[in-house]
């Protein structure tokens, strides 16, 4: 009777663990990209993103221990976007057109564009 009990005790565990399927899944919360702006002029720039969100990127300052030297204060900055295809115009302080261009940004993926 107990070698019974045993054995169907066994039983009921292997059908148990072999009925059970594995899943595995991944999970994304945020599907962002991010854009990072690098400008090596004292120039202001309007950024605008696909035709929807214009920001400002603020000139770079001397810096006055060094004459080379030029300190961008946005230049460590990563703006927020949607991943996927994005179009970006870059319009300087006179208004005229530096760069129209659309990139593909994967999510969590940071791209840098480089400014004259």
């Amino acid at each position: 009777m107990f070698k019974n009990n045993i054995k169907l005790l066994i039983l009921v565990i292997a059908i148990f663990f072999s009925g059970c399927g594995y899943k595995e899944a991944i999970h994304q919360t945020r599907d962002v990209a991010y854009l990072k702006f690098e400008k090596g002029t004292f120039k202001d720039y309007a950024i605008t993103v696909n035709d929807k969100y214009t920001f400002k990127l603020d000139s770079c300052v001397r810096d006055p221990e060094a004459k080379e030297v030029m300190e961008c204060h946005d230049s460590n900055n990563v703006y927020e976007v949607t991943s996927g295809s994005v179009k970006i115009s870059v319009v300087d302080n006179k208004g005229n057109l530096i760069m129209d261009k659309t990139v593909y940004i994967g999510s969590t993926n940071t791209v840098v564009m480089e400014l004259p």
